[in-house]
């Protein structure tokens, strides 16, 4: 088994990934904060954090830069799905062979081109159900636990498996798992409802206990692709799976909402367009997904 298990380097610190640095480090972990773009850092980084008990901690990470590359020896990829590409371009050539690259974002979509850029990497793919809040450039909020679950892309990565024992020393809970695509369109199913419905309305994912029409509506009209991909659940498991989500995290705003809030893109291409794009290739119309995909992206635009 591969060392240096216990320094993790974080390319990307939004919400999600400022929390996970702080839950890291919190472990005993080395974590370093990689940037690959020419914006500017005000060094030293001094990330802050509150746990879900409302403590405060703080804590000073490494900085690296894609000059930096050979010594990485573990990189957890949090950017949104849109970015991972562009981020990751400036470590194609210079990335060690051996450095496990894991992906952790909402939606699909990111992986093949990962595959085609980095072949002999051990490349990992991670869901989590952990609620996170970014307050601010750093500072983040733990808004909720959950469960994260990695597992491999590639037959290079099966080594890896201890990450999810190191993992769950840090998290909640975190699991190694066989079938993580299978996880994927899980998660994909829940964002894909949960996240554009909140997002429009401008309100808590609490909200949507009382549409339970409009969220069984969208789980119904997904049956079929999801059936092509091996997922065999029943309409009530679905609706009741995207319910249970959103009464579990009804106090939080979801990181569509968030992210049109702040002004910022979201991840919709990689969620709802993501569906999209599989159901034309099935010859499969989903026009209530379709109607929220442009309303978002149309939200996007102003």
């Amino acid at each position: 088994m591969p060392r240096h298990l216990d320094h993790w380097t974080l390319l990307g610190c939004g919400a999600l990934g400022g929390v996970l640095a702080g839950l890291l480090a919190q472990a005993g972990n080395q974590v370093s904060l990689l940037r690959t773009n020419d914006a500017a850092v005000r060094l030293p980084l001094l990330l802050t954090w509150w746990d879900l008990q409302g403590q405060q901690h703080s804590f000073e990470p490494d900085f690296l830069q894609a000059k930096d590359a050979a010594n990485i020896r573990l990189l957890l990829v949090t950017t949104k799905a849109y970015q991972v590409q562009s981020a990751l371009e400036p470590l194609v050539g210079v990335l060690p062979s051996a450095t496990p690259i894991l992906l952790l974002h909402n939606g699909m979509g990111t992986e093949s081109w990962v595959h085609r850029a980095f072949p002999d990497n051990p490349v990992l793919l991670a869901v989590t159900s952990n609620g996170a809040l970014r307050l601010g450039n750093e500072e983040f909020r733990h808004t909720g636990a959950g469960e994260t679950w990695i597992g491999p892309a590639n037959e290079a990565a099966r080594v890896w498996q201890p990450l999810a024992e190191l993992l769950a020393r840090a998290l909640p809970h975190a699991g190694w798992s066989e079938e993580i695509r299978l996880r994927q369109w899980e998660k994909l199913v829940i964002n894909a409802i949960i996240n554009p419905l909140t997002a429009l309305s401008g309100e808590r994912n609490g909200s949507l206990l009382a549409r339970q029409y409009e969220v069984e509506a969208l789980c119904e009209e997904l049956l079929p692709l999801l059936q092509r991909h091996g997922l065999s659940g029943e309409l009530a498991f679905w609706r009741d799976k995207v319910l249970n989500v959103a009464r579990l995290t009804a106090d939080n705003f979801s990181s569509m909402h968030q992210d049109l809030d702040a002004g910022r893109d979201s991840e919709i291409d990689y969620i709802t367009g993501f569906l999209l794009r599989e159901a034309q290739e099935a010859q499969l119309h989903l026009p209530l997904h379709q109607q929220l995909y442009q309303a978002i992206k149309a939200k996007e635009r102003t």
